[in-house]
């Protein structure tokens, strides 16, 4: 059985990070509310529409959050945090929100550098992305990206970056309060995560994956063996994307029953589109859009009116707002108004969105240049509003 470990304290250097942050989201709320108004699509005005920037530390690297609502309502939000992207000292924390996000708990540390986890060869040398889910068992999971340390003699650690990734999750039984000790998920070389799980009748949760190195998507399914409070991740069933190039599926049920993933484009062309094939576990071949890519993650998800609704950066080249889109087919999609003005808030990227049941819609994101998360709540009525043309 697996011991239940307990969350880290914080560094009273952390806690002092923790205080000034405080005071610069105050700082920084009312522009943050301004910078946020919809400028692509003035109807949808600013009522029901509001931001908030998290209190991460201050002076590091903050990127990558993730966002679930437990049964009793209350909202977890995990991100990794670090000197810089991929050092040694990253950390990922948690926050929760017992008020609907208006405010947040102090982060605390839920994975810690140099963790091993179960079925791993090798301590981690750093952290990275991060999902949460619930399995129908009712756990909590956070599935997180590791960089897998490989030591030489006199040279140390020879795995510096990605291509060294490794999949990693933790479970909770009591919704985010005490984890467990760390289960390796995925080892293939280079395989990280991204979005969210996606339950489905016929096959269970399965989760979209990739590899760094050869620019491959996949999703597993995720075979638990339920042994109650230990369980272990069965044999992997991975299926691949036709080809290369496009990475960080992110997946999405359809009006139409049809599984789709959406796919950020190493070559900055356009973000693509496949159909996952649940009778026969094959993907389409993967055709763009009508939408632009600069090499960043996407988010996908159904409005209440059975459109497919994408969150992505409206350009080739950059990373300086955020914009939503919608599609009835899946693969033509009309602009939206824009979720962060241009420029607004330096580069803002990797955004992830869910509705909670009061069906107001949370979306999270990192900004300026990866220093900060906001969290941004909105309601059907302006969604629609946002998304008229």
């Amino acid at each position: 059985m697996l011991k239940t470990a307990q969350p880290h304290t914080l560094t009273e250097t952390f806690k002092a990070d923790y205080k000034r942050a405080c005071i610069w989201s105050c700082l920084r709320l009312g522009a943050a509310i301004f910078a946020l108004t919809p400028t692509s699509g003035a109807s949808a005005g600013t009522a029901n529409f509001s931001d908030r920037i998290l209190p991460a530390p201050i002076s590091q690297t903050n990127h990558a959050p993730a966002l679930i609502e437990a049964p009793d309502g209350i909202l977890t939000l995990c991100w990794y945090s670090g000197s810089s992207e991929a050092n040694a000292d990253s950390r990922v924390l948690c926050s929760n929100s017992n008020d609907k996000g208006e405010t947040w708990s102090q982060p605390r540390v839920v994975v810690d550098r140099d963790e091993q986890a179960l079925g791993a060869a090798e301590p981690n040398k750093a952290v990275g992305n991060v999902t949460l889910f619930y399995d129908q068992a009712g756990r909590l999971w956070i599935i997180y990206g590791v960089i897998q340390r490989w030591n030489w003699p006199l040279l140390g650690t020879v795995c510096r970056n990605w291509l060294c990734g490794r999949v990693d999750a933790k479970f909770s039984l009591d919704h985010g309060k005490n984890w467990s000790p760390a289960i390796r998920m995925e080892d293939q070389t280079g395989a990280l995560v991204r979005s969210k799980p996606l339950h489905l009748s016929s096959l269970g949760d399965i989760i979209p994956l990739y590899l760094e190195g050869a620019e491959r998507s996949f999703v597993r399914i995720l075979d638990l063996a339920d042994t109650g409070q230990s369980p272990q991740f069965a044999a992997a069933h991975n299926f691949f994307l036709p080809g290369s190039g496009l990475i960080q599926p992110s997946l999405v049920q359809g009006p139409d029953g049809k599984i789709y993933g959406y796919f950020r484009d190493v070559r900055r062309v356009a973000i693509y589109s496949a159909e996952f094939d649940t009778r026969t576990l094959q993907w389409s071949a993967p055709e763009p859009t009508n939408l632009p890519n600069p090499g960043s993650a996407v988010e996908a998800f159904t409005s209440d009116d059975g459109k497919i609704v994408l969150v992505y950066n409206p350009s080739s080249t950059d990373r300086h707002a955020l914009r939503l889109a919608a599609s009835s087919d899946g693969l033509h999609f009309s602009e939206g108004c824009d979720l962060v003005a241009d420029r607004a808030q330096g580069d803002v990227a990797y955004p992830t969105i869910i509705q909670t049941a009061d069906s107001l819609w949370h979306l999270t994101y990192s900004a300026d240049d990866k220093t900060t998360i906001h969290h941004v709540v909105f309601d059907t009525v302006w969604l629609h509003k946002c998304l008229e043309r």
